[in-house]
């Protein structure tokens, strides 16, 4: 007798959206403390995540390069034979922006932030992901990764719809749902979902990228219908569909088959080895482990990362062949009626690693508490420092100018001090959420609330800050 598969509810605003505890600031506890981290040196973790232009531009800048040619190449072939395998090769690099769009969404692949949001903009169109609503979609799915619920990123939604991955290789089943959601938002008219994890101030803004988006998509239509040609829409549009095969390819093993409601990425993400070419097209999301562990690595740091990491994490699968021999019998299991059936990867036990702190001691004067020594706090750097159940974070900007904020990110409580101090800016570990250091002001998603400043003096040799 067969077992009746029941379908748990995946949307945000359905039955299981407290599969995570919630209070009013919709999460209870720090996330930081509950999600697994890998132990590595600050020393470590500053060079990873350094930031620069020149890896960036010399990969955003050939990919660019391979766009435009081969739609040239597409272009003069149409009408030909050879516009088959033409448009196959352009179809499949536009949809690769799907992968910028991602990378430059994080705001990684540059140290100048302009030259991120542009590639960032370029790429949500292309990819047919509107900015603002995937600026805020990713976050919560990097918040909340693979929890019922409150991830709106779940690929594989249990029990497993064998048809509609398929599809998928081709975008048609989640193409269509998304090309509607980017009507719906340019009318102002978002579904409940969209609601739950785009904050009310960037509502308007949605509506009117969504705008800008539908009336280019139009323009290509109409210039398709006046000249009886298909052809502008094959340029524009259409290749995220028929060029869509690869990305699918690359991006269903990323979390399918594996574990969820887990705060241990390691038990519901994967790491695959890849040919150069997919790498390259993949913006080296093949370490995609890491990348969760990690979000704020640049992708040409994520292999310097993995072999950082590689004894805490569970064995990375050689090839996609290996990756596809594992999943697709998980996913025929979860399809005919186990759905609660997933692949359990082998957790390694956690190194005895000596992690250098970036606590401060704390000798307290009144209101004024010591923080040490000016020379503990490097140039472009942040220290915690901690009072009773408070968390203060102290940073050292260039030119011996000095400030304090709280130790908190607003957005979900991670610790500041782990995170990168980059021109004025002090950007969280986890989620990639800015703040002014001078100021406390919030500047990115998924950040919203800004922090409390503090006032700092230096006092010969020693730095105090006024928490009062």
């Amino acid at each position: 007798m067969g077992v009746q598969a029941i379908r748990r509810d995946y949307s945000l605003s359905g039955g299981n959206r407290d599969a995570v505890e919630l209070d009013g600031d919709r999460i209870t506890g720090r996330i930081d403390d509950q999600w697994w981290k890998p132990k590595l040196s600050r020393q470590q973790m500053r060079e990873i995540m350094r930031r620069r232009d020149g890896p960036g531009l010399w990969h955003f800048g050939l990919w660019f390069v391979l766009l435009g040619l081969s739609a040239y190449l597409a272009y003069i072939s149409w009408g030909t034979l050879w516009a088959i395998p033409a448009f196959l090769v352009y179809g499949t690099i536009y949809t690769s922006a799907d992968s910028r769009w991602h990378e430059s969404g994080h705001g990684t692949p540059f140290r100048t932030r302009w030259l991120n949001e542009f590639v960032y903009a370029i790429a949500s169109f292309i990819a047919i992901r509107e900015a603002y609503l995937w600026r805020w979609s990713h976050s919560r799915h990097h918040t909340h990764t693979y929890f019922v619920g409150r991830d709106p990123e779940i690929q594989v939604q249990r029990p497993a719809d064998l048809i509609k991955l398929l599809m998928d290789f081709f975008y048609l089943r989640s193409g269509p749902p998304e090309v509607w959601r980017l009507i719906r938002n340019a009318c102002g008219r978002p579904n409940p979902d969209v609601r739950d994890f785009v904050p009310e101030r960037d509502l308007q803004r949605m509506y009117w990228s969504s705008r800008v988006h539908v009336a280019i998509y139009c323009a290509f239509i109409v210039w398709s219908i006046t000249i009886g040609s298909i052809l502008p829409m094959m340029f524009v549009l259409l290749p995220r569909f028929y060029g869509g095969w690869l990305q699918q390819l690359l991006s269903l093993p990323q979390h399918a088959g594996l574990g969820e409601d887990t705060y241990d990425h390691r038990e519901n993400t994967r790491t695959i080895y890849v040919n150069p070419v997919f790498a390259f097209l993949y913006v080296n999301m093949q370490y995609h482990l890491e990348h969760h562990a990690m979000p704020m690595t640049p992708f040409h740091a994520l292999p310097k990362l993995h072999e950082a990491v590689k004894d805490q994490m569970p064995p990375p699968y050689t090839s996609l062949w290996q990756a596809y021999k594992e999943l697709i019998p998980a996913l025929i299991k979860q399809a005919t009626g186990d759905p609660d059936y997933r692949v359990i990867r082998p957790i390694p036990n956690d190194p005895e690693t000596e992690v250098v702190e970036t606590n401060a001691p704390v000798e307290s004067s009144g209101e004024w508490l010591k923080v040490g020594p000016v020379e503990d706090i490097e140039e472009e750097e942040v220290i915690r420092l901690d009072q009773g159940s408070r968390t203060f974070a102290v940073y050292r900007l260039k030119g011996d100018r000095y400030y304090a904020t709280d130790g908190l990110c607003t957005h979900e409580y991670a610790y500041l001090a782990d995170g990168l101090v980059i021109d004025g800016v002090i950007e969280c570990p986890l989620h990639n959420g800015r703040f002014d250091i001078a100021t406390g002001r919030a500047l990115s998603a998924p950040a919203c609330d800004h922090l409390e400043t503090y006032p700092v003096e230096r006092r010969g040799n020693s730095l105090y800050v006024r928490i009062s």
